[in-house]
């Protein structure tokens, strides 16, 4: 009989894995990815990209609906009470600073850049989603593996 120590719970398909899964288990994708989801969107494709930020994909599943029916978009973001969008995000951890960034971010993007990258809250891998689907690039200097999973397709 085996212990607990050797399963390992797979947040991805829901059930029980044998340990030696789990190297596998962090490169499977949920798809369609939310860079696909909201391809035709950039703003709320680059939001996407800032909560995934230390947080799971099934974790951002769990707000994105409620919050992009409150801010449905970058106006409306930059409008929101920083209180009532911390609430909103609470489960995903770091909410308040998460709130700060989303405002911050949606100013920048409403006032124009050269690169995305320039948007506050935008890292590398936000760089990466951006050229790969808004610009057609195939780059991935995040070194992200649902990113590389992706482009290897």
């Amino acid at each position: 009989m085996r212990s607990l120590n050797d399963r390992f719970f797979n947040v991805h398909d829901y059930h029980i894995v044998n340990h030696h899964d789990i190297h596998d288990d962090f490169t499977k994708m949920i798809r369609p990815l939310l860079q696909e989801i909201y391809q035709e969107d950039p703003w709320k494709m680059m939001v996407c990209c800032i909560l995934l930020n230390l947080t799971k994909r099934q974790q951002v599943d769990l707000i994105r609906h409620e919050l992009f029916s409150l801010y449905p978009t970058e106006y409306h973001m930059i409008e929101a009470d920083e209180e009532e969008l911390s609430t909103l995000l609470q489960p995903l951890g770091l909410y308040r600073r998460r709130a700060q960034t989303l405002k911050k971010f949606s100013w920048d993007y409403i006032n124009g850049f050269t690169n995305i990258k320039e948007c506050y809250g935008v890292g590398q891998y936000g760089e990466d989603s951006w050229n790969i689907f808004q610009l057609g690039k195939h780059t991935n200097l995040s070194n992200d593996k649902v990113l590389e999973k992706y482009l290897n397709e």
